[in-house]
């Protein structure tokens, strides 16, 4: 009768908690029951056992390494993580943020449609570079970028009115 009381049916499965206790309720026998007790339940599961990943050492056994009421402690001990952008932008994470430098996207979109395409292309690629340098932190790139863009529209502007100048009297001149 008190063999009885000590196996419990779990999932259809006879269990004697004397031998399959978990190692750290039996921390003299962990290291010789541990392969043991794994190759069983290997076993009664249906799995493939390899006793040399059941001598792998287990996290709270490696020393050194955190231990499971250590996590909320080491987390709030780590200082906030510092942001990548360039040497001479780098400022501590509690600073206020400049504002957002324009970006131009739509003057550089009817600017490549309406002028000048290359030109504009170009126009474009700094446009969208301003509020990924922004979000980066890197408040001088996104500001430059946005000046870039700037030169570009304007830039494909003249350049599709000098084409356009240059093409309208030629076009009158050729036959047709």
């Amino acid at each position: 009768m008190e063999e009885e009381e000590k196996k419990e049916p779990v999932n259809g499965h006879e269990i004697d908690p004397d031998k399959d206790a978990r190692p750290d309720e039996n921390a003299g026998e962990q290291t010789e029951n541990r392969p043991r007790v794994e190759e069983e339940w290997a076993e009664k599961l249906g799995m493939d056992f390899d006793p040399e990943r059941a001598d792998m050492p287990r996290p709270e056994e490696i020393p050194g390494s955190p231990q499971p009421e250590e996590y909320g402690r080491a987390r709030s001990q780590t200082p906030p993580p510092m942001y990548v952008m360039s040497p001479d932008t780098q400022l501590p994470p509690n600073t206020p943020q400049p504002p957002m430098p324009p970006t131009f996207m739509i003057w550089a979109i009817l600017s490549t449609i309406c002028c000048c395409l290359p030109a504009g292309v170009v126009a474009i690629i700094f446009s969208s570079q301003v509020s990924s340098k922004y979000f980066a932190r890197d408040y001088e790139g996104a500001r430059k970028a946005s000046e870039r863009t700037e030169m570009w529209i304007i830039a494909s502007i003249v350049l599709g009115i000098i084409v356009n100048a240059l093409y309208m009297p030629l076009s009158l001149l050729m036959p047709s």
